[in-house]
């Protein structure tokens, strides 16, 4: 340590001398003074290393002028000055070298100690955060403490402003361009069927709370597989569901205003509005299934809000300019649970998203994390339960009357088929034992793969065989092209393509194929008693319609969350910490012991 001292004495007597005993300065002191001091401390050694290179780029300079101005002497003075000449040029290159290369090596030191430093303040600033939950949970802090500590931290960031600025607009559209009907009968202008017609198999309400329990629970727990993402996983579901709820209603009665070119009016809001939004609102949930554990809650609310406008002027396109579903006896927003214009366009939303924000947090922190544990599979199973059970709702809520007991029977059947060919692709495809992430998600192909066209005109067998064929197709998806689209750095992290892209392509096939055959098969253009004219218009040029509206559908949800997605980007850091909780919310004390015995 006399060296140093001495070597620093004399060639940098100005510079501050850092602490001579770190170790007993206090912690306020080494965040501040002690770190400012060693900062400019090593700015002053690097301003030195600079000059001594320049130093050294000057001598050498001057060696070469010197060669160069002995070409006119003899060739016997010219040699013996030329030795001369490189005799010094080497005695004083030795000593700058040395110099910068004692220099250096204090600057090395310097840079090791801030290292140090920096990496004990983290540790003493994590060991205090644990320690201050760890008393929190044993209520050893006292209700002030915790309440002042939680005033200290608190901040009113982007998420704050974006979140009170979205509600005041909500607030002001619902204050301004809704109301109720005086008519207590009335479904959205629709009223109940006469004496001998077919009535709904149950009221809109009970359709949309099994809609909503999907939503919250069964999508909710679905994304709670991860192991660190738990309470980002249903608590961000949830605040997605409540504003995209709020947003779709009102964007999705902006759209049927549009096309009468009539002034806008209030809108009459009723429970077909709840179903409707509804839709809108799962189609985001499985969107966000495929970037789980990357975006955070700011970025997520910016997706609801462009989506369900994408989403909504899809439905528009497929309703208005393609006129699929349109008219009596279809609803005001269409067939509702179409596998193309929900599950394909979430699907492939989400996945379009997720190249952009994948490139972008290729060296993002938290990778391991990207796995389940025993305790995060069982929630995420209780959230296929809850989907596979209510599926059926999902399918039928806004068909007509006439076709809604088929739509139920067709899709309780797919899925039963979607279950025992899930586990029978999952054992076959994964080495004889069965995944629990093939069972979370293939046996709810078949309610994919059947809600659509399909379901109206096909039979039960029919109905078992899509249910199948959608199983085997999802779980080879999981199995073979998840990994592949990984490799490729595309994130997909709750398997969407696999749960709902794949499935939802061939439910949209099945609708083109099933209603081309019912009106080939059909003589007298019914089907179980329902008029095909009635319910497809256009007879069999229907179905190549259907396959447009699926183009569409794709064209649409691929531009726009690679925009979109390519617009995140920008704000998303490139080391983001992922698929943890610990970024967004308060954790409790065993967070971590969690997390290592799921290891």
């Amino acid at each position: 340590m006399s060296g140093v001292r001495d070597l620093r004495r004399e060639h940098f007597s100005e510079l501050p001398e850092p602490s001579k005993q770190p170790d007993q300065v206090q912690h306020e002191i080494l965040g501040d003074k002690y770190m400012d001091t060693l900062e400019r401390y090593i700015d002053h050694l690097a301003s030195h290393v600079r000059r001594i290179q320049d130093e050294e780029l000057a001598v050498t300079n001057q060696f070469s002028l010197a060669l160069s101005s002995l070409q006119t002497k003899s060739h016997e003075k010219r040699r013996m000055r030329e030795d001369v000449a490189r005799e010094v040029y080497q005695k004083k290159i030795a000593k700058i070298r040395e110099k910068r290369k004692r220099y250096r090596e204090m600057m090395y030191d310097a840079l090791g100690e801030r290292k140090k430093l920096i990496d004990s303040m983290q540790i003493q600033k994590d060991e205090d955060d644990i320690l201050r939950r760890k008393l929190a949970k044993l209520s050893a802090l006292s209700a002030s403490e915790t309440s002042r500590e939680a005033r200290k931290t608190a901040v009113g960031d982007r998420f704050s402003a974006l979140f009170v600025v979205l509600q005041i607009v909500l607030i002001l559209i619902y204050g301004l361009a809704f109301d109720f009907d005086d008519d207590t009968t009335a479904y959205n202008g629709v009223a109940p069927g006469a004496d001998g017609e077919a009535q709904p198999i149950a009221p809109f309400y009970q359709f949309y709370s099994d809609l909503m329990m999907m939503a919250v629970i069964g999508f909710g727990f679905l994304m709670a597989f991860l192991r660190k993402y738990a309470y980002s996983a249903i608590g961000f579901t949830l605040l997605t569901v409540a504003f995209s709820f709020q947003w779709a209603i009102a964007v999705l009665n902006f759209f049927v205003q549009l096309p009468g070119g009539e002034p806008f009016t209030n809108v009459v809001i009723t429970q077909i509005d709840l179903v409707a939004a509804m839709y809108a609102v799962i189609t985001v949930l499985i969107s966000f299934g495929g970037v789980l554990g990357v975006v955070s809650s700011v970025q997520l609310l910016f997706i609801a809000l462009l989506e369900v406008v994408l989403y909504a002027l899809n439905l528009h396109i497929s309703r208005h300019l393609l006129e699929l579903y349109n008219g009596e006896p279809w609803s005001t927003f269409g067939f509702g649970g179409d596998a193309a214009l929900v599950h394909v366009f979430g699907a492939f939303f989400g996945l379009a998203l997720a190249v952009p924000l994948g490139m972008r947090v290729r060296k993002g922190k938290g990778r391991d994390d990207q796995v389940d544990s025993y305790q995060s599979d069982m929630f995420a199973m209780i959230g296929t339960v809850f989907l596979w059970v209510l599926w059926p709702s999902f399918n039928a809520a806004l068909a007509p009357a006439s076709v809604q007991h088929r739509i139920v029977v067709n899709t309780v059947l797919a899925l039963a088929a979607s279950v025992v060919f899930a586990f029978l692709g999952s054992r076959v495809f994964r080495g004889g034992k069965f995944d629990m992430t093939d069972i979370q998600s293939a046996t709810l192909a078949g309610g994919v793969g059947i809600g659509s066209g399909a379901a109206v005109v096909v039979g039960p067998g029919s109905a078992l065989i899509i249910g199948a064929v959608c199983a085997i197709v999802s779980t080879l998806g999981s199995a073979y092209i998840g990994p592949l689209l990984s490799k490729a750095g595309v994130i997909d992290t709750r398997g969407v393509l696999a749960m709902h892209g794949l499935p939802g392509i061939i439910g949209a096939l099945s609708a083109i194929v099933a209603v081309a055959i019912a009106f080939n098969d059909e003589a007298d253009e019914t089907v179980f008693g329902d008029d095909l004219n009635v319910l497809f218009p256009r007879g069999q040029v229907e179905a190549a319609y259907l396959l447009l509206s699926l183009v569409i559908s794709l064209a649409i949800a691929v531009v726009g969350g690679f925009v979109i997605g390519f617009l995140l980007s920008f704000g998303t850091k490139e080391t983001k910490r992922l698929f943890s909780d610990e970024k967004h919310w308060r954790v409790p004390g065993d967070f971590e012991v969690s997390a290592e015995e799921a290891e």
